[in-house]
Formats: C-alpha cells, structure tokens, sequence
C-alpha cells in the first residue's frame, strides 16, 4: 500500500485544469500535510497504515494540533468539510501511513441527513472518504449553494448529507462512508467503511 509521504494523484489530476472555479466556492478546511513515517518505525508505520478501526478517534489532518480528538463541537455546521484521520485509541497513532485513510467531516442538523446518513452520524457530523471513487484524486472542492462536496480533476460532485451520494459524474460510485458515535463527546469510528476506497 503506499505511504502517505509518497502519495501522488494521478497524472490526470494533477494539472487542476479542470476546475470550475465559479462553482467551488471554498475549499475543504485543512490539507493534509502529514510528515513521513520515520524508518525503522515498522510497528507504527504498520499501524499507522491500516484503514480506520472500531474505536479509533478522529484527528485533525493539519494544523497546529494533529492529536487532540475531534468532538462535534469542533466542526462549523453546514460549511465545507474539515479534513481528518483516524487515529488507534490503543497506541495514539494517527493512521496517516495511506492516503486512503484521509476523511472528510461535515456537521448537520440530524433532520437533513437523509435516513443512511442519520444511521451513520454521531452528533449531526458524518465521515466520508476524502478519496473520489473515480480516479483517486482528493475531493478538495465546496460548492456552497448546493452544500456538495467537488473533486476538482473532473468535477464529480458527492452530498455529505446522503452518505457520500454521486450527485454529478463521472463518478458512479459514492464515497465511502465511515458510521460514526460519540464517547465522552469524542468523534469515534464505529464500523469500517461502508465500500471500497478509492478510484476506479
């Protein structure tokens, strides 16, 4: 599985030509920048590597404070997406080792969510992957007016309030979704996710 620090979007992906700069109307707060597995790390580079866990806490992707769980609290309702990861509550590992393990969080009002979506949300927040399901490229992009999530290569559009539902193609898979609870008001994995990550 390749590594975080070697993680590259395909080639297709990378220009940004693609992006409709009208209709992303923000970004998606927080861009990874996760620093490389240290060598001769192997137990926590694989730990670190493994997909999301029963139990595992959700961290910010970047800032100042990497560690701390995330509540609900800590997520603007109905903005764009805060990027996050898992993190094994046994070891404090951030499972940062795949760029597959990236997350995308938003926060609504239960009513909104559509049936899967309340199924899935712990304090009006859900977790989907940050991974478009049709070339692996980060969805990045924010369309305001319509709250979906963009992925600026070739601008397949996803609802956070339907389970990570394809809205506009090319697209035809949703992005996966992680079921989430709340322990001690901290944000917790509470099933894997619901479909294969990534593209193709």
């Amino acid at each position: 599985m390749k590594s975080h620090s070697d993680r590259q979007a395909p080639a297709a992906c990378c220009c940004g030509a693609n992006v409709n700069r009208r209709l992303v109307v923000g970004g998606i707060v927080g861009i990874a920048a996760a620093p490389a597995l240290a060598q001769g790390d192997a137990p926590n580079a694989e730990v670190a590597s493994a997909p999301p866990q029963e139990g595992d806490y959700l961290v910010r992707a970047s800032g100042d404070d990497q560690t701390t769980p995330l509540t609900p609290e800590d997520i603007t309702p109905n903005s764009a997406p805060l990027q996050a990861w898992p993190a094994d509550s046994a070891t404090q590992t951030v499972r940062n080792g795949s760029y597959l393990n990236l997350l995308v969080l938003t926060r609504w009002d239960p009513a909104v969510l559509s049936p899967e979506g309340q199924e899935y949300a712990a304090g009006g927040v859900v977790a989907q992957s940050a991974i478009c399901t049709h070339e692996g490229c980060e969805v990045t992009g924010w369309v305001a007016e319509s709250f979906w999530m963009e992925c600026p290569c070739h601008l397949s559009r996803f609802d956070p309030r339907q389970n990570g539902a394809v809205m506009q193609g090319p697209a035809v898979r949703k992005l996966p979704a992680l079921k989430l609870k709340l322990e001690d008001d901290k944000i917790v994995v509470a099933a894997a996710f619901d479909g294969r990550v990534g593209g193709g």
